[in-house]
């Protein structure tokens, strides 16, 4: 009866270790895979921005720079896994942060160039200026309380 609870212990142990190896390999290629979308993003909105200039607008390369800073705040949160820091929500405070006010630019942008009618303009930034006030108010309680 000892033998069994040894042996299933040991076998526990190193499955164990196979899933944190493979946890750790899976989190390693992500990053990477982030890092690599974000330069790609930049990449493309700085070839945009100099040799295409007239295919592409303002709020295009705009969108695309805020949305490989989004990347990139996904990028530190993986990082903290891999480093076995303590899980946080703030991370994604600030994507959701970051992607309502790239939502309200872009409405607002869209609105002023009149691609947009301009009741739902206001109706788009009414909704990402709430966002971004429970954003605020969660984020807020959540540091105090944490």
């Amino acid at each position: 009866m000892e033998d069994r609870k040894h042996g299933g212990s040991v076998f526990l142990k190193r499955l164990n270790t196979v899933f944190r190896v493979a946890d750790y390999g899976i989190l390693i290629i992500v990053a990477f895979g982030l890092i690599y979308l974000a330069g790609q993003l930049i990449f493309d909105a700085m070839y945009d921005a100099i040799f295409l200039w007239t295919q592409h607008t303002v709020p295009h390369l705009l969108s695309e720079m805020l949305f490989a800073l989004i990347i990139m705040e996904l990028f530190k949160q993986v990082r903290n896994l891999i480093n076995q820091h303590k899980f946080s929500l703030n991370p994604f405070f600030y994507i959701g942060f970051i992607a309502s006010v790239r939502g309200l630019l872009l409405t607002q942008m869209s609105s002023t160039m009149g691609d947009v009618e301009v009741y739902q303009g206001m109706m788009q930034m009414g909704v990402y200026g709430g966002l971004i006030l429970i954003m605020i108010l969660c984020y807020v309680l959540y540091n105090k309380y944490a």
